[in-house]
């Protein structure tokens, strides 16, 4: 008895169904429908060739409709009239399609797989270098052609985007190669290729010597702070490179900060970005210029997830944002975003402050261990103050024009932040003493239990 469509929308696992086992209904001319333990209906077709009973998945329905299914049957039906083993003639069909692959394909495909697996800024980077700096260079190149004079060509047209220094665009240059190599290692994982031929392009291809802690002299630093505050472009350029010299933190740190690691009620910034190779995630108490600083930025971004973020390309700024605002600056070669930790590391050690707390501010443990977590509000009160002192002393740098003696400008600093505390515990506001002890880590139970034994 033939099958029909509405038969088939009807038919459910039976009770004799196991996953062993399934149910079998046929239909004509060698064609059946099985119906598995999980519901899914499969096509076959069931054929004799050199005295061997075999079988052939076509599909599975609705996918495959039952005219398509009939249309496969006799598809296979003339196959073996001339001879020829449909399960032989699928594989050599198989195999001619995987032959005749273009990489540009097999890569999109790639892609749109790495796309459930990481995270949508990682993607969108990804996505980018595949379309700017790939495809454009393995146009009609068959996956398994792909040769490694074919990806040093892609990396040598990268390395002719040279900057104003005559520098080629390295880090961009190893990344893409990176993204071929993983396009290619997923096809010699599926036996697709044999050898990945991008294997060692690496190494014509070494780092640039770094430049990224350029920083000028501290004689220049009062110039550069008075022209950071002049900055006459955008105001959150202006901004950042003011929050980056008060905070001394990684570019990439406050690119990637949201207002929900703002917490205004403890002046904490919690730093968590979960976007490197290496998680980092340490407490940077936010002194009263830092706190300026974000209240200018709430009326900029603050309906949107990131601090710094560029409304009109609608995601977190570049990593060259802050270094170009430097160059228009007249800083270029002399100064960079990332210059400003080590100039707050030398000067911070001359101010004559704990060595421990300043390494802990700035963040040195790379090692995203247990330990380091719960280690990363040590020395909070020093940082505070380290903090608020740092900040004080650049504003007083600027408003100057010229360095100040450590010992001189630490004194008066200390004096103005002693003149701003309570004159005794009797006359703190309670509410600030309590919000004190809880930033201390103390909680609300300790507390409780203090007022109690006293």
């Amino acid at each position: 008895m033939k099958l029909t469509d509405t038969k088939i929308r009807k038919l459910k696992p039976t009770d004799k169904c196991t996953p062993s086992c399934p149910d079998k209904y046929s239909d004509q001319q060698g064609l059946q429908l099985l119906v598995r333990s999980s519901g899914t209906k499969t096509w076959i077709n069931a054929y004799r060739f050199n005295g061997q009973q075999k079988n052939i998945t076509l599909g599975t329905y609705p996918l495959m409709s039952l005219s398509e299914a009939r249309q496969a049957n006799t598809d296979i039906k003339m196959l073996l009239a001339k001879g020829i083993d449909p399960k032989v003639k699928k594989r050599q069909d198989k195999l001619a399609n995987i032959h005749a692959q273009k990489f540009n394909d097999y890569a999109l495909d790639w892609l749109a797989e790495r796309k459930r697996n990481v995270k949508s800024l990682t993607y969108k980077q990804d996505y980018n270098r595949m379309h700017k700096d790939v495809l454009p260079n393995f146009e009609g190149i068959a996956l398994k052609n792909v040769s490694f004079e074919d990806c040093r060509s892609m990396a040598d047209e990268i390395e002719k985007r040279v900057n104003n220094k005559g520098e080629p665009p390295r880090e961009v240059t190893r990344r893409t190669i990176d993204l071929v190599a993983n396009v290619l290692k997923r096809a010699k994982r599926e036996r697709i290729i044999e050898q990945n031929p991008i294997d060692d392009l690496k190494a014509l291809y070494p780092k640039a010597k770094s430049q990224h802690m350029k920083h000028v002299d501290i004689n220049e630093l009062p110039a550069l702070l008075q022209a950071i505050e002049g900055y006459h472009g955008h105001d959150q350029t202006r901004l950042g490179m003011k929050f980056l010299a008060y905070s001394f933190c990684r570019t990439i740190e406050l690119r990637m900060m949201k207002w929900s690691h703002i917490d205004f009620a403890n002046r904490l910034w919690r730093v968590d970005i979960d976007n490197l190779k290496i998680a980092r995630k340490h407490v940077v108490p936010l002194s009263d210029q830092m706190l300026a600083v974000l209240e200018e930025m709430k009326a900029i971004t603050g309906q949107y997830e990131y601090v710094f973020y560029h409304t009109g390309m609608h995601q977190p700024y570049s990593e060259e944002f802050i270094n170009n605002a430097l160059d228009i600056l007249g800083y270029a070669g002399k100064q960079t975003g990332h210059g400003f930790r080590h100039i707050a590391s030398t000067n911070l050690n001359e101010l004559g402050y704990m060595g421990d707390a300043i390494e802990k501010q700035m963040a040195h443990d790379k090692k995203s261990s247990i330990r380091a977590v719960y280690n990363h509000a040590q020395h909070l009160e020093e940082r505070r103050k380290i903090m608020q002192v740092w900040a004080d002393f650049l504003d007083l740098l600027r408003d100057k024009g010229e360095v100040v003696d450590f010992q001189t400008a630490r004194q008066q600093i200390e004096h103005s932040l002693e003149s701003k505390r309570p004159d005794s515990l009797q006359n703190a506001d309670k509410q600030s003493l309590i919000k004190a002890l809880l930033n201390q880590g103390l909680t609300v139970d300790d507390l409780q239990g203090y007022i109690v034994n006293s």
